[in-house]
């Protein structure tokens, strides 16, 4: 079953190599799923949240260019599995009234969500693996370092 979410924040998390990272998403049950990702991702995810365009399209904007040139529509994102520590997410894209489910990275996957504002879901079985209840203590907030 999936579950609808929502971007809670970008984090980081100090660990032994330095700081590392992360996008917490809130499934509407309450759940945190806390997804380490690159530094190029957290700010891709980070600036769309924050409203700001960059001068020249980044990647994940230049993504959402093509989609719209070949008026093909994002309907959702989907994290939907977990294998060794490693997560999954599928693009669900509708183009001439054909669906297309488009393998893709969560952060890739979240960057492009929040800059088309179309819905995040996570299936269950990843939050039930997963998920938190409550956000971790020694989470950072991404602005806190940027």
């Amino acid at each position: 079953m999936e579950l609808i979410a929502e971007v809670f924040g970008v984090f980081a998390v100090q660990n032994v190599l330095g700081m590392s990272p992360v996008v917490v998403l809130r499934s509407e049950d309450g759940r945190i799923l806390p997804i380490y990702i690159g530094i190029s991702e957290a700010m891709a995810i980070y600036s769309a949240l924050k409203g700001q365009t960059p001068p020249r399209p980044m990647t994940h904007d230049l993504l959402v260019e093509v989609f719209t040139r070949l008026s093909a529509r994002v309907e959702k994102i989907v994290i939907d599995d977990l294998v060794e520590n490693t997560f999954y997410a599928r693009l669900i894209v509708k183009q001439d009234g054909h669906e297309l489910e488009i393998d893709a990275r969560p952060s890739d996957s979240i960057a492009v969500a929040v800059r088309l504002a179309c819905p995040i879901f996570v299936e269950d079985k990843v939050l039930d693996e997963a998920g938190n209840e409550e956000l971790p203590d020694n989470y950072i907030e991404f602005d806190q370092i940027v």
